[in-house]
């Protein structure tokens, strides 16, 4: 009956201690959760600032490319000015030149047709030689001329290029068959030293004679050598060589 009551009372007092003891151990429940609560807040935190802070870097390097394309396009506008102004006074210049096109097109077709005359003036004037080939040469370009379809660019070429060819008889010496200057029906051998002398040899070497003064002087046969070696010369078929070319020296 004793340790019955005894039993009973320990119960008790064990009963109570677990109803005394049952409001601390939720306490500390609630402070763990408070701070596991605290300490997933504070993470949540410092990712939400680490987040924001790469944002923020990302709007920088933005806002700094945008800087600099925006510098490179104010560039780029401007070198575009430049080039604008440049253009801008070509077309002005090129505008100039059109306004005057006319007026040089008018004062070119006087002056071709003067430098037509002036050829044909020396052509005749100058020695006799290939004179058939020099004036058909002066025909054409006077056809050339007359011809309304044709632009002044061609024609300018055509007598720039009969002035060239003049010029270039000047130079050198050049030999070729012709008809005998008195006798039509004999065939002889002309030189020509530039424009400083004009000599013809008959085939058989008998007759020598050169163009002075409106006319032909006949040579003495000494100077058949001469003249055959110059004309070998010439034509190529001989080495070049120092010749003399006789000329009329006037008093």
């Amino acid at each position: 009956m004793l340790k019955s009551s005894i039993a009973k009372r320990l119960l008790l007092a064990g009963v109570a201690g677990m109803l005394f003891a049952s409001p601390a151990s939720a306490q500390l429940e609630s402070a763990l959760s408070t701070a596991k609560a605290s300490t997933s807040a504070s993470a949540a935190s410092q990712q939400r600032v680490e987040r924001l802070d790469d944002e923020a870097d990302t709007a920088i390097r933005e806002y700094r490319a945008v800087l600099q394309q925006k510098d490179n396009i104010q560039l780029f506008v401007a070198q575009q000015d430049i080039f604008l102004q440049s253009q801008k006074s070509e077309i002005d210049s090129l505008r100039r030149q059109l306004g005057t096109v006319e007026q040089i097109k008018q004062g070119m077709s006087p002056m071709m047709l003067k430098m037509a005359i002036e050829i044909e003036d020396a052509i005749k004037s100058d020695l006799p030689f290939n004179l058939d080939e020099r004036l058909a040469r002066v025909e054409r370009m006077k056809a050339v001329l007359a011809d309304p379809d044709v632009s002044p660019a061609e024609q300018y070429r055509q007598v720039l290029n009969a002035f060239k060819i003049e010029v270039a008889y000047g130079q050198g010496i050049d030999s070729y068959e012709g008809v005998h200057p008195e006798k039509p029906g004999n065939v002889v051998n002309f030189l020509r030293f530039g424009r400083t002398s004009l000599l013809y040899m008959s085939k058989d070497e008998k007759e020598i004679a050169r163009y002075a003064d409106g006319g032909w002087e006949a040579l003495k046969g000494a100077d058949a050598l001469a003249l055959r070696q110059s004309i070998r010369i010439a034509k190529g078929e001989a080495a070049p060589f120092i010749v003399y070319a006789p000329v009329t020296v006037g008093n």
